[in-house]
């Protein structure tokens, strides 16, 4: 009887185990296609390097330079290269957790999407967690939206993620892309979406 206890215990302990994930693992263990430019050695070294309290600088595939900024146990932050940027938030979703990551890219303005993937690193359906905003929804008024939708006509967006708690912001990058009069009319007009997670999915404040 004490051995069959034994073996349940270690069992439960081992799925306890594998089910508690933090951001370190994930990140060190993710699929090659999750970060492209990045070898699981340079995954490697960028967390050794924060352990040691070093600057987290590999050269990925690319021969360029890629900057491990931020690693928490459920976010991290990285400069994949000059123009974009990951970042990645864990979140709690019944028994099981969920990676939300940003990819973006900045030239004149910064653009990024969403990815919601399980623990195992298999891609899930975004709708199911959040429902992107219209450029309209961005400006202060419906009025202000429909006067300068010539002027916003492409959908720019920079997704950010709140470090200490479980909050995601949007803000629409498009007056960055435009010409300096044009971008002093609009940019006043906006405001940066604020969204938190209810456990399901990110629910607009």
């Amino acid at each position: 009887m004490k051995k069959l206890l034994f073996i349940l215990l270690a069992i439960v302990c081992c799925v306890l185990q594998s089910a508690a994930q933090d951001m370190r693992s994930l990140f060190l263990n993710a699929p090659d296609e999750i970060f492209p430019l990045l070898t699981k050695s340079n995954r490697a070294d960028c967390i050794d390097y924060v352990d040691a309290g070093m600057e987290a600088r590999v050269t990925n595939r690319l021969d360029g330079t890629s900057h491990l900024n931020k690693l928490t146990d459920d976010y991290f932050y990285m400069q994949v290269s000059s123009s974009s940027w990951c970042e990645a938030k864990l979140l709690p979703l019944g028994e099981d957790t969920l990676i939300c990551m940003i990819k973006g890219v900045e030239a004149e303005a910064a653009d990024s999407r969403l990815q919601f993937y399980d623990s195992k690193w298999n891609r899930l359906d975004a709708d199911t967690f959040f429902r992107e905003p219209a450029i309209a929804e961005f400006f202060l008024s419906a009025d202000s939206a429909a006067r300068h939708a010539g002027l916003c006509d492409i959908y720019l967006v920079k997704y950010s993620f709140s470090q200490d708690d479980k909050v995601l912001k949007a803000e629409y990058t498009m007056p960055a892309y435009m010409n300096v009069d044009d971008a002093a009319v609009v940019a006043p007009l906006l405001r940066v979406l604020t969204y938190r997670w209810d456990g399901k999915r990110f629910i607009r404040e």
